[in-house]
Parts: structure tokens; sequence; C-alpha cells
């Protein structure tokens, strides 16, 4: 990442009215932490900031960051339907409407005389966002339906590109990406020094902080870097609220989760080198612990954590409503995304998941070792 690009970025939103700040399809801490971040400093300086993500509802987990209860799942109202009437001729004295056989009725009684073909016109509002921020995306269509449902817009609309992933697109018009960053918290705090050094306050700090440990399992991870744990300190020395990010995302666990937990661990499979560790669950275990997919990263986190030699660690789960998915991590020297680039994978080269419509357990767990197996020939 070039200084140039972090200034450009900070000058771009400085002249910002009113900010998008995009999640990406999978949300992680560390892109809910961010966008938080970037919510309260933005709003402090008087910006109109949205942050929404799309497919996936915030985590229980995640309330205690403050402006998470505002994160939306959809881009709703992004563009009006506008129909005008000419009044010149015909002042209005009363407007009403009706919807009936799935049609909108809209009734214009004039004071006097009446209205015509040509005098209504319709036309299409401009989006109200002046600017984009993505989080955590390699691409754009890591946003999800996010991107596919607006894609007009995204395309037309100045995009600042957040990412620390070797697999970046760079599809930004500005692109703040930086390789050895631990996390997206890590640059978000960076481009929030260069905006005002002075504005990081105890709720900034707390959840910047929330997302380096996240994306760091608590700085275990071989990606720590001296710079990383200096920001850290600095963080904490901001006000940054550490025991309160350490209780609600690793402590204050519901007895379901622990329920869905257990299962899992007592699933643990791996080769008998210990490069590809895995846990299966089945539908059946998500109802008798009472919980559901939106859990299991944790359960992830806590297998890397344990595994230090896998090369992959994968949860592989049936869906509620059918089919089988595949969250997988990867050691720092995998690109994961290549190693299952056939299956189209969604995430990042380290962090990803995939999905099968009509595969089973099994299927899974072949793929999983079809993967090691491409990895020993490299």
């Amino acid at each position: 990442m070039s200084e140039d690009s972090l200034k450009q970025a900070a000058e771009l939103l400085k002249k910002a009215k009113n900010i998008l700040v995009c999640l990406p399809r999978v949300l992680s801490t560390d892109a809910i932490s961010s966008g938080v971040a970037l919510h309260l400093v933005l709003g402090n300086l008087g910006k109109t900031v949205r942050v929404v993500g799309s497919d996936q509802e915030l985590p229980e987990s995640h309330g205690f960051l403050p402006k998470s209860g505002e994160i939306a799942t959809n881009l709703a109202n992004l563009k009006k339907f506008v129909i005008s009437v000419d009044l010149k001729k015909a002042p209005i004295s009363e407007l009403s409407y009706s919807t009936e056989d799935n049609k909108l009725n809209i009734y214009l009684t004039p004071k006097a005389g009446f209205y015509q073909h040509a005098d209504i016109s319709t036309s299409t509002s401009q989006p109200e966002f002046d600017c984009v921020i993505t989080l955590d995306c390699q691409d754009l269509d890591h946003m999800g339906s996010l991107f596919e449902q607006n894609t007009e817009f995204f395309y037309a609309t100045p995009v600042i590109n957040i990412d620390h992933s070797p697999a970046n697109e760079h599809f930004g018009q500005v692109n703040v990406v930086d390789l050895v960053a631990t996390s997206v918290s890590e640059i978000v705090a960076g481009l929030i020094k260069e905006i005002d050094p002075n504005i990081v306050n105890s709720d900034v700090a707390t959840a910047l902080l929330a997302g380096m440990i996240a994306k760091t399992k608590s700085f275990q991870s071989s990606t720590v870097t001296p710079k990383s744990l200096n920001l850290a300190s600095e963080l904490m020395a901001a006000g940054a609220r550490r025991e309160e990010i350490i209780k609600h995302l690793f402590q204050a666990k519901s007895l379901s989760v622990l329920k869905l937990w257990g299962r899992a661990l007592a699933r643990l499979r791996a080769t008998e080198d210990g490069k590809l560790v895995w846990a299966v669950l089945n539908r059946a275990d998500f109802e008798r612990a009472g919980a559901t997919p939106i859990s299991l990263p944790g359960v992830l986190d806590e297998l890397i954590v344990n595994t230090p030699k896998a090369m992959i660690t994968a949860v592989i789960y049936e869906e509620p409503k059918g089919g089988v998915t595949i969250l997988a991590q990867t050691h720092l020297s995998v690109n994961g995304l290549k190693i299952f680039a056939s299956l189209q994978p969604q995430g990042t080269a380290h962090d990803l998941s995939w999905h099968l419509a009509e595969g089973t357990l099994s299927d899974a767990e072949a793929q999983l070792r079809l993967g090691l197996e491409m990895l020993g020939n490299k």
C-alpha cells in the first residue's frame, strides 16, 4: 500500500457528504468492526453515513459495538421512480392513491382544467451517495446481492477499496490494499489517522481493536507484526475496552452455541500428517443444539488456534434448507482461492467458503482431501 492511496482516500472522504460503507457477503468481525469505526468517525465529521451488508444477519455477539444496530442488510430505496406533473396550466387541488390487482392508481384532482399525457413525465432519482467504501472485499462480487442488485450504481460512484488480501482485484477508483496488514481494521485505523489524528475516541478505539483481536485470534496469528502490536497499544491508550471485547467475542457464549461447539469437536477429523483438520455437522446437530450456522466461524477459530500445524482447517455442515457448506481457513503460505478455484469459493485467500447445492458431507470431505493433494503436488 502506498501512502498516496491513503492520502487520496482521506481527501475523497473529506469532500464527500453522503458515504456508503459496504461489508462483504460473508460477514467477519474485522469487516463489521472497521465499518462501525468509519461510521462513528465520519458521522462525527458531519457526514451522512450508511453501513450495509447483505445475505447475512449481524451476529448477536457483536451487539456491543456502537452503531452496530444500524447496519442494514440491504440497500433499499437507492433510487426512486419519480412521476412529475406539470402544474402550470392546472394547479393541483387533491392527490390520493389506491392499489388494485397489483396496480398502483394515482388520482390527481386539479383546481381547474384537466391534465393531459403531455403534462406527465417519469424519471429515476440519482442515488443519495457520492462515495462508496468497500471493506474486506476482493472484488465487487464479494458484496453478494448488494452489488448484484445495484450494479449500475457501483460502476457510476467513486469507490474506495480497502482490503489486505493478495487476491484483491484493485477495482476501486482508490485502492487502499495493504498486504502486510493483519486486518482491515488496521488499515482503517491508518486512514482515520490520515483524516484526523485526534478524532479516535473510546468507541472508535474499541471497534478497531475488536477487529484486530478477532482477525489475529487474540494476537496469536503468525500475521502479527510489531506495527500491529504498537497500534493495539495506541488503541488501548485511547480508551479501547479490551475486557468488553473479550467478554462478548470469546466468553459470552450461549448454551446452544456451546452445545454446537461440543458436537463439532466430537466429530473432529484429521489426516495422518495433521495438515488437514475438519469437523462435520449435520442438520440434526443444529436442531439438538438449538443453534444456527452463524455460530460456526467461532468453531473454526478454535480449531485453528489448537491445530497450528494444519495447512487447511475446515467446518463442513448441512444447510437447514438443503445442500452442504464448507467454511475453510488456510495457512498463510496457502492460497485457498487457488487450491479450490474449481469450486468457485467466496472469501479471501486464507478465509473462504463454498456451497454444494446437491452434494453430501462425504462429497465435501473428498473436496478437502483433493485440495490437500493439490497442495502437496505444488
